[in-house]
């Protein structure tokens, strides 16, 4: 058989056109290592050979392009290349890959970690889990982790209460239940935690007390002054991280305008 004609598309890629209707396309790179071209002539068995070569050049030219945007783990990388090719395609090219540099495990671990120190407010734990999901071995998790714990600090970690804070709309109280609730979730210990400094007089929560006080009250005792709504609303506020005394002084308040 022979090469009918070849025609240059999109992204460093070449269509061939054989004289018996079959057609392939080929990366640059193979155009010029098999010699391509319109007019060549090739038998059935280095027809098959070739086209065996090819795939394993493409699996290897998309794998670069893949990593090019960013590092992967060897399970994300095997699990691109599952999309289009066969296991003996991807093993070799992994293998190669592995082989040249451009795929490890431990370097993928240390920028994610390094990453999501410096530019989130995750912790540890995070880290574990993101890694878990990429099926790297269990002691460079391990290792990350302690170096992702070491490097935590109370000036992180008030940081990020800090931000938290200027967002928080309720009681003081609320906010520290709030605050220790969505840091675990970022994969954070108590640990951490303790490296917090916690003051009730940064937070004044008066305005949010009244503008919740007058909700609760619109709800449960305008229209009905029972001891029942009046509990209601009480709970509602407790509820809310409100502080007992406070409630029952604003609602002394009320009932001596009454008097």
């Amino acid at each position: 058989m022979q090469i009918e004609k070849v025609v240059e598309q999109k992204g460093g890629m070449f269509k061939i056109v054989m004289d018996n209707g079959d057609s392939f396309k080929a990366h640059e790179e193979s155009l010029v290592r098999y010699r391509l071209m319109k007019g060549t002539e090739l038998d059935e068995a280095e027809y098959e050979r070739i086209m065996q070569a090819i795939q394993y050049d493409q699996a290897y030219v998309e794998a670069l392009k893949y990593i090019s945007y960013k590092l992967r783990s060897i399970s994300e990388m095997h699990q691109y290349l599952s999309e289009d090719y066969g296991p003996e395609v991807i093993s070799e090219t992994i293998h190669r890959l592995k082989d040249e540099g451009y795929l490890n495990d431990n370097h993928y671990a240390v920028a994610l970690k390094n990453t999501m120190l410096n530019t989130s407010d995750k912790g540890p734990g995070s880290l574990v889990r993101e890694l878990k999901k990429h099926q790297v071995d269990q002691d460079i998790i391990m290792r990350m982790a302690d170096a992702f714990d070491s490097e935590i600090d109370r000036e992180r970690m008030n940081r990020i209460k800090a931000r938290e804070l200027k967002k928080h709309r309720g009681a003081y109280r609320q906010f520290r239940m709030k605050l220790q609730e969505k840091l675990y979730q970022k994969g954070y210990n108590q640990d951490h935690m303790d490296m917090i400094t916690f003051d009730d007089d940064e937070f004044d929560e008066t305005s949010h007390f009244e503008k919740d006080f007058e909700k609760y009250y619109n709800k449960h005792m305008k229209k009905d002054g029972s001891y029942a709504s009046r509990q209601k609303l009480v709970q509602a506020l407790m509820g809310r991280g409100y502080n007992y005394d406070m409630i029952q002084k604003k609602l002394g308040g009320i009932d001596d305008e009454f008097i």
